[in-house]
């Protein structure tokens, strides 16, 4: 007789996915905690002004940088600007930016776990 050992993998309408760690998941996963990063991600992008005015003012740093490191002549107004503080606070979104995208791939670790040991 054959000992063959029970299978490591389930098949689910998305794919192969590792018994165990699917039964893990189900006992502790709370699939509302998705719909939380999408607030999450909504709210870091309405306190920074969205994805645009992120960028926008990348780009702006970028040309007062080109005057200051490279003497580019001017393009961004020059009264009131201080390009350490523009710095600083791109930074400051960015570290939020950051710190959500950590809890995201924190939350997500339970589903990329379900990958079955032969498509690892």
């Amino acid at each position: 007789m054959i000992d063959i050992p029970p299978a490591s993998f389930r098949v689910t309408p998305y794919g192969e996915v590792d018994a165990t760690t699917l039964d893990q998941v189900r006992d502790g996963f709370d699939t509302s905690r998705l719909l939380g990063l999408v607030d999450g991600l909504d709210a870091c992008l309405a306190d920074m002004g969205g994805v645009i005015a992120l960028r926008e003012e990348l780009l702006r740093l970028h040309a007062m940088a080109l005057t200051l490191v490279e003497g580019a002549a001017p393009t961004v107004p020059t009264e009131g600007a201080c390009i350490w503080a523009e710095a600083e606070s791109v930074q400051l979104d960015l570290e939020t930016l950051a710190a959500w995208v950590r809890s995201a791939q924190a939350c997500l670790t339970p589903l990329v776990n379900l990958v079955p040991d032969h498509e690892q």
